[in-house]
């Protein structure tokens, strides 16, 4: 084993240490690169002894160098600075040693400023390799922009402006919209024409959410990369080749240009929409809301419409009339209806199982109508907690997204409805089988062809608009506006869906209500404050902002309380500890318990202004109805929220820890708490009924109407 000694760089100044049998031999140092020669150590003369010039240089004496001495740091003998190799000016000698290293020429211009720096390498090796992975995406990319090149051109006719991005002046489809030159080209070269320009096709999406009698129904999630009824109308454009001007979107709900989806407007859009189809467009209207089976008839809802009352409703007989008397080469209607979930319960009426009726009703489709309806009789178009949006239209968005695989969309075609129905199909098929529930869409009716050929040369349909809309009544809007001030209330239960009322969804109000029911100027009575009183009793126990008039009363009043606005939740999630968790439910039903307190006063002092109510104005008369059903509704709902409380903490619920990581209190219209809440619900609902009829024509009507349809009853349904 050799052994090693301790040597200076006279360049960086570091100690290196060297294998003794590499003396006398050219190394560079590791840290700062510099070329040297190793010297022995030879023993230094004593003192007034002239130094032996031959002792300095074994070789010239013909000597063996002498042994390193063994003194030093751990017996590795200490060594002076080694001095660099002697410079030969006449050319630098080339050296060849046990280190490898070759022609190493030293300099010595070459100063100890820049020999105490290393090369650096990271720069240009960054950049190399930068420019490799430059390369590499160039190479990727160039089939893919040739490919967006060519989609550019289809994106002209999708967009069904008829003009050509591509610059190409001969291009017919710039006169596609006038017909002119696209009528001469195509006899000449029929296939250049077809090419670039629009597709055929229309569509027509109807969705209804925040109905004012009926359950709500959900939008979807309105986040980027999550299914919502936008996607629908995207993905036809995008996948089915829809042009953008011929599409639209009518709903309470829509991210762009909302609308009231009243019976008017629904039956005014629709109608419009088939009449100004050509006999060589392919037409899909998509309707999303609720229907209703009555003496043997099917119904639509609009926003507005009461389940209850045919004549508020939009006949399926009517719109079968318009679609089989419409001319379109290809007519497509889908019906997402008894839209239902099982975590949001039946808070208003809707969401009924479709009856064997109603499926009879519906199949009976005129000829070359093509009908999907998204569930079979007996059975619900399921939201879930994973699907809000709903478990077909989820499946449907699916389909368009991943368009029809292999096959080429001309404008000629059809829309391909067969395969978009197949794999809707399946994948419903699919999230029934995971969350145990049944659902089977259907489709009815077949395509009828009319000997329509496709014609680029005719001019488009006008751009689709929403149609219907009658005139803003100001001054109806203004006791509207006034109307909530005075008695605007928060829901009776939170939601995870909005459930305010939007002034401008509002049946048209009569002159003669604005006037019947106008403000009348006066002193404050005690009637009119306990009004108050107790409409801001029912704010303390909301967790939602305060209308600005009474925040700070109802601000102030919550501190006092000390109402825990949270303990009214919607669910729980499964416990890791059975005990703990029960103990919270023992505690959110004292928090609970304090809320009664203060509404059961307000209740008490409004009972005692009743015989006043007679010496009021109608509109203060009907104020006071109003307030009042709705305190004893609020308290009868705590009523039954205690008793859901209460059967949580006895027994937790049924679920499958497969599927669920919890339970929420889903609504329905039975109540199963306490008889006094039960006997407060009853007195709620005949006040409500009462103002219905006695307010007919007003924004109390509208109120009232919307409460009594409300259910109070809870339920624990197993969630994820």
């Amino acid at each position: 084993m050799s052994t090693a000694i301790n040597a200076t760089c006279p360049g960086c100044k570091k100690v290196l240490k060297v294998p003794t049998q590499w003396v006398n031999q050219v190394i560079r140092c590791k840290f700062c690169n510099m070329a040297m020669q190793i010297k022995p150590n030879l023993p230094q003369p004593q003192s007034g002894v002239k130094a032996n010039p031959t002792q300095q240089n074994p070789q010239s004496s013909g000597k063996a160098p002498q042994a390193p001495s063994a003194a030093g740091r751990n017996g590795v003998p200490p060594m002076p600075a080694v001095p660099p190799i002697p410079t030969n000016h006449a050319g630098a000698k080339s050296v060849t040693n046990q280190f490898g290293l070759t022609d190493v020429n030293y300099d010595p211009s070459y100063s100890s400023k820049y020999r105490k720096k290393k090369v650096n390498w990271i720069i240009p090796v960054v950049v190399m390799l930068f420019m490799g992975i430059l390369g590499v995406v160039l190479v990727m990319a160039v089939p893919y922009l040739k490919d967006k090149k060519n989609k550019d051109a289809e994106i002209v006719a999708v967009n069904g402006d008829g003009k050509s991005k591509a610059g190409d002046k001969n291009d017919p489809a710039k006169d596609v919209e006038n017909g002119k030159a696209a009528g001469k080209n195509k006899k000449n070269n029929p296939g250049a024409v077809g090419s670039n320009a629009p597709f055929p096709r229309r569509a027509l999406v109807v969705s209804i959410h925040n109905y004012l009698y009926a359950n709500p129904t959900q939008y979807g999630l309105m986040v980027q990369g999550m299914k919502n009824i936008p996607a629908i109308t995207k993905y036809l454009t995008n996948q089915m080749r829809v042009p953008q001007n011929q599409i639209m979107h009518l709903s309470d709900a829509a991210k762009d240009n909302p609308a009231p989806p009243t019976k008017s407007v629904v039956e005014s859009t629709i109608t419009d929409f088939l009449k100004s189809s050509r006999k060589q467009d392919h037409l899909m209207l998509v309707f999303v809301g609720h229907a209703v089976e009555n003496d043997g008839q099917v119904y639509l809802a609009p926003i507005e419409g009461d389940l209850t009352d045919p004549a508020s409703l939009i006949p399926l007989a009517w719109l079968y009339k318009e679609l089989d008397s419409c001319v379109a080469h290809q007519k497509i209607l889908v019906l997402d209806v008894c839209r239902f979930s099982p975590t949001i319960g039946v808070e208003r009426p809707g969401g009924q199982p479709m009856s064997a009726k109603m499926e009879e009703v519906i199949k009976v489709v005129p000829a070359g109508l093509q009908v999907i309806t998204a569930c079979s009789a007996e059975q619900r178009s399921m939201e879930t907690d994973g699907e809000p949006l709903g478990v077909f239209l989820d499946g449907f968005v699916d389909a368009l997204q991943k368009g029809v695989q292999g096959q080429i969309q001309k404008q000629a075609d059809n829309i391909p409805i067969d395969k978009l129905f197949e794999a809707t199909v399946k994948n419903v098929e699919v999230l029934a089988v995971e969350q145990k529930f049944k659902q089977t869409p259907k489709m009815y009716g077949a395509f009828k062809d009319n000997g329509a050929e496709f014609d680029p040369a005719e001019p488009m349909p006008p751009k689709l608009a929403i149609t219907g809309l009658k005139p803003v009544n100001k001054d109806g809007i203004a006791l509207v506006k006034s109307v909530l001030e005075e008695i605007g209330t928060p829901p009776v239960k939170s939601s995870e869906i909005d459930n305010s009322i939007r002034m401008e969804y509002l049946p048209p109000i009569s002159d003669q209500i604005i006037k019947e029911y106008a403000k009348v100027d006066g002193p404050e009575t005690d009637l009119q404050k306990n009004v108050k009183k107790a409409r801001i009793e029912l704010w303390v126990i909301s967790s939602l902002p305060a209308p600005a008039d009474i925040k700070k009363e109802v601000e102030e009043k919550r501190k006092s309380a000390k109402v825990n606005l949270n303990v009214l939740k919607d669910g729980y999630r499964a416990p890791a500890n059975e005990l703990t968790f029960k103990t919270g439910i023992e505690n959110d039903e004292k928090d609970v318990a304090r809320m009664f307190v203060n509404l059961q006063e307000a209740l008490d002092d409004l009972k005692k202004n009743e015989e006043m109510k007679d010496a009021e104005s109608k509109r203060w008369q009907a104020n006071y109805d109003f307030i009042r059903a709705r305190l004893e509704a609020q308290i009868a709902y705590l009523y039954e929220y205690q008793s859901m409380l209460g059967q949580m903490r006895k027994e937790l619920p049924a679920m499958d820890p497969k599927i669920h990581g919890g339970w929420k209190l889903a609504a329905t219209a039975k109540l199963q708490g306490d008889s006094a809440g039960k006997k407060l619900a009853k007195e709620s609902t005949k006040t409500m009924e009462s103002l219905v009829k006695s307010a007919a024509g007003s924004p109390w009507e509208v109120l009232a109407k919307r409460e009594k349809f409300t259910t109070l009853g809870l339920e624990w349904q197993a969630a994820k």
